[in-house]
């Protein structure tokens, strides 16, 4: 990249360390920004599209979720391009299909609590008990789905649930797919070959009173008997979903102190804890009241407003029992509360009345808290208030947890290698191969087929491409396993010639790499 692309990624890179205490971005935010300078080549229509789509997503992002922390691809190890162990993988130009969450590094006990505090429509929520304490997580949920792998950190074995919907090849010579029954249901068992550790999954549609559920457990490196301890070791797990909600009885509540966004406004927050002996939930939007220093109380409109730092669908908060007064600190999401309120409110032109308390109002008749005030509430001013205009509101965020600062995944686990030809003439396709290594010390399976870019550009010849991987047909990799994927990029006519680089990265929800390679362009 160079003249105003460098200039533009050098800028978004500059802006991470602000947002270091939200809640993170997906993975590919980095090739979002790297598909909002795409120039289309051959194919140009849905790559121009696709490019100007991503370019507002990101340009929407930053403005409403100045908060988010950027990723940056971690260059991953260039080695001595090395013959394929395998034929290639033919190369399609599949569009780029962007990550919308990423992967928490997290303990098999802390995956099953972040479980069954995010995933609110799964019912029954199954969690494995017969995971051993040397394995590491990593998760990916949602309030209507999750994905949990298990990888060992003393052998090579990794194991697989999810709920999201999968598609299995067939096994190989050795291996079969039977018919039997789980849990009350009829499940679809496969066994890839004939090793004793051989990959295996599990597929059945568990039984529920409200909707179907459909699970899938995999895993690589496990005897039969190691697999069925694991499967047989599955139950059920309350999550958010079942319990109680919360009444005003149960929270202790203190105001936190105000921040700054953009435009004059100030963001105020509430900050929540349960005291109670057991655990309930919270969940939903409250109506605040105002309370005058001189008494009565300000007439605000109120409207609602998402979480700044927390973009996507509401969801409940699991407030764990017997915590301690939350204690909020400045500028820090403090983990001493448990939930937390944000609001935005305009009284101008002023004067601005003094404070006493804010009455938090929680929904569904659940009763009143009351919080003072003081110097920690404040109005937002600006450009809503400029010129005398007349401006008087409140906006309020749903409820939403305050927790520490996730353990993202950045850094994928796969190596990759470029197999470049020496040349290739200008105004022809560079083909060329990929190679990714699982550089890890477990089995490794692709989730969801990562995005990459190819980026060829020179000085004053821009050449970016951007496409998802083909990687459907690859089931798991075997740790120093690779697996090589054919690839091509036009090379323009106009490309002056002379020895040039080419870049290739590769974001998912599990982490991002990149690798150089040098090719020289030939005369047309």
């Amino acid at each position: 990249m160079t003249g105003p692309d460098l200039e533009l990624e050098e800028r978004l890179r500059k802006l991470g360390p602000s947002f270091k205490n939200a809640i993170q971005p997906p993975a590919t935010l980095h090739v979002k920004v790297m598909a909002s300078t795409t120039v289309p080549m051959r194919r140009a229509s849905i790559v121009r599209e696709l490019s100007l789509a991503a370019a507002l997503v990101l340009f929407v992002g930053l403005l409403a979720f100045g908060f988010s922390k950027l990723h940056r691809l971690t260059p991953a190890p260039v080695k001595t391009s090395p013959h394929p162990t395998a034929t290639a993988i033919p190369w399609t130009p599949t569009p780029m299909v962007l990550s919308s969450s990423s992967a928490q590094q997290v303990t098999p006990a802390e995956a099953t609590t972040l479980i069954g505090r995010t995933v609110l429509t799964v019912d029954p929520l199954l969690v494995p008990g017969a995971i051993g304490d040397d394995y590491q997580a990593q998760l990916v949920a949602d309030a209507k789905s999750f994905t949990v792998d298990y990888a060992s950190g003393t052998r090579h074995a990794a194991v697989e649930l999810t709920t999201v919907a999968q598609r299995m090849a067939g096994p190989e010579a050795g291996g079969q797919r039977t018919s039997r029954s789980f849990r009350g249901a009829e499940a679809s068992y496969q066994v890839d070959d004939g090793t004793p550790a051989a990959a295996r999954s599990l597929s059945w549609t568990e039984p529920s009173t409200n909707r179907a559920v459909p699970y899938t457990l995999l895993a690589d490196g496990l005897t039969e008997t190691e697999f069925w301890q694991v499967a047989n070791s599955l139950h059920a797990l309350m999550g958010a979903a079942q319990l109680r909600p919360c009444q005003a009885s149960d929270l202790r509540a203190a105001a936190g102190k105000a921040g700054a966004a953009t435009g004059g406004q100030l963001y105020n927050s509430i900050e929540f804890s349960n005291h109670s002996s057991t655990p309930c939930r919270l969940e939903g939007t409250p109506r605040l009241q105002l309370m005058r220093t001189s008494g009565g109380s300000v007439a605000l409109p109120q409207s609602d407003m998402g979480v700044p730092w927390a973009p996507g669908a509401p969801g409940a908060v699991v407030m764990d029992a017997g915590a301690p007064a939350p204690a909020p600190t400045a500028g820090q999401l403090n983990p001493s509360g448990q939930a937390t309120v944000v609001f935005i409110m305009y009284d101008c032109p002023g004067p601005e009345p003094a404070l006493s308390r804010v009455a938090v109002v929680l929904p569904n008749g659940r009763g009143t808290i009351s919080v003072p005030a003081g110097s920690d509430v404040v109005f937002s001013q600006g450009a809503a208030c400029d010129a005398n205009g007349s401006v008087h509101s409140i906006s309020v965020s749903p409820f939403s947890a305050l927790m520490p600062q996730p353990n993202w995944v950045e850094k994928s686990p796969l190596t990759i290698t470029l197999r470049l030809p020496d040349r290739v003439r200008a105004g022809q396709a560079l083909a060329y191969d990929v190679t990714l290594t699982n550089a890890s010390d477990a089995p490794f399976r692709f989730h969801d087929c990562p995005s990459y870019v190819e980026d060829a550009s020179r000085t004053g010849a821009k050449n970016v491409a951007t496409y998802q991987l083909n990687c459907a047909s690859v089931g798991w990799l075997a740790p120093n396993q690779s697996v090589t994927f054919a690839m091509a990029l036009d090379i323009p006519a106009s490309t002056p010639p002379g020895p040039g680089r080419l870049r290739w990265s590769m974001g998912s929800a599990y982490g991002s790499a990149e690798a150089l390679g040098s090719v020289t362009v030939a005369a047309p």
